[in-house]
């Protein structure tokens, strides 16, 4: 393992070992490879896990209402997770006496920010954008600096030996004070910054983009498939994204795709998006699964610009894996040469890769197996 796996690692299980904070203390840590790539030129620093989202999802700013606008703003702005190191200020849920989100006291801020400093140090980010007060404070604690987040929201300052940038919270209360659109154009500053800073790098396959929407794949697989589980929905786009990228050397959409322990997880499928981008989807549950179907007959893309030649590619890679069963359908994914690529890593190199993001520069390889789908995936 490489030293600065081998001191990420070492830094997640400190972090995991940590009691200094009483009402924490049985909480979970958010912190890991869900965090993103620790060679990122950009570091986002929000509050702490939200009870529903990071807590719950293992995954920095996603799954709830604060997660949920947070990718909607990177996004329409054209910042990948690929490229972002996303942590908080403090790295375990605060909760009042009720059960419910909390602000973290000062001391807890304190607590956390060796952590916090340790982050810095070993990701070296070109770029910092605080979210929120609390996180702007928090950097105090490790070099003093004199903003503040009402005065110089948007504004970038030299602290620590790189750029920082104070932003609002993408969370609801936040929005009463600087709005979803005043902060869609703070994004947009931030989204400059980052392509300045970062000119001239190369750009990897994960970068892709292209004008059809996540909800629009999603509705031509349940058009093909009919009524699937939500675990097969996304081994299927995940075999979309595969062979897209094999066929045109680029990624299909912007999603973030990350490894768990049943394969690729996409953040943009994450149920509660699905129910706002799909108003005729139906969710049920059988037999402890969560199935989806669409509600009523509708076009295989609602997107009339795709040409004739990629609804047929999409139609004939869902074809090819809908009739699977699930073991073989998670096994051809984990034979594709991405996911194969992690478990080499894991085995040789003794590095924890759950929740690690998922390469697709890899898919440009041809994995052996790949299409008898014979072997059992690990």
């Amino acid at each position: 393992m490489k030293a600065d796996q081998k001191t990420f690692q070492n830094l997640v299980t400190q972090v995991h070992q940590c009691v200094r904070c009483e009402r924490m203390a049985s909480s979970c840590r958010i912190f890991g490879r869900s965090s993103g790539e620790i060679t990122a030129p950009l570091m986002f620093i929000g509050e702490a896990p939200g009870r529903f989202g990071a807590d719950d999802t293992s995954i920095p700013f996603h799954g709830d209402r604060a997660g949920e606008n947070f990718e909607r703003l990177i996004a329409q702005v054209g910042i990948s997770r690929y490229d972002c190191f996303i942590t908080n200020a403090v790295l375990c849920n605060p909760r009042d006496e009720k059960g419910n989100n909390a602000t973290p006291s000062r001391q807890e801020v304190a607590n956390c920010t060796s952590f916090l400093k340790a982050q810095i140090d070993l990701i070296g980010p070109k770029i910092i954008a605080t979210l929120g007060n609390q996180a702007l404070h928090a950097l105090k604690l490790i070099e003093l600096h004199s903003c503040e987040l009402s005065k110089d929201v948007r504004k970038p300052h030299f602290w620590y030996g790189r750029t920082l940038i104070p932003l609002y919270h993408p969370g609801q209360r936040a929005m009463l004070h600087r709005s979803f659109l005043n902060q869609l154009a703070d994004y947009r500053f931030l989204a400059e910054q980052l392509s300045s800073t970062t000119k001239g790098a190369k750009k990897a396959v994960a970068r892709g983009k292209t004008s059809l929407a996540t909800a629009n794949i999603v509705r031509s697989i349940l058009e093909a498939s009919g009524a699937i589980t939500y675990f097969r929905l996304h081994k299927l786009f995940y075999m979309l994204e595969y062979h897209h990228v094999r066929r045109t050397g680029r990624r299909l959409t912007h999603s973030y795709a990350i490894r768990q322990k049943d394969g690729p997880y996409f953040v943009d499928l994450h149920i509660s998006k699905l129910r706002r981008a799909i108003p005729d989807l139906e969710i049920s549950t059988k037999a402890g699964a969560l199935w989806l179907a669409l509600k009523q007959s509708a076009d295989l893309f609602q997107d009339k610009s795709a040409d004739d030649e990629f609804l047929c590619f999409v139609a004939a890679i869902i074809e090819r894996y809908r009739v699977r069963t699930d073991d073989e359908l998670k096994t051809a994914v984990y034979l594709t040469s991405p996911m194969r690529s992690l478990l080499r890593k894991e085995k040789y190199d003794g590095a924890n890769l759950f929740n690690a993001a998922i390469d697709f520069t890899h898919a440009r390889q041809k994995p052996r197996g790949e299409s008898t789908g014979t072997r059992a995936s690990k």
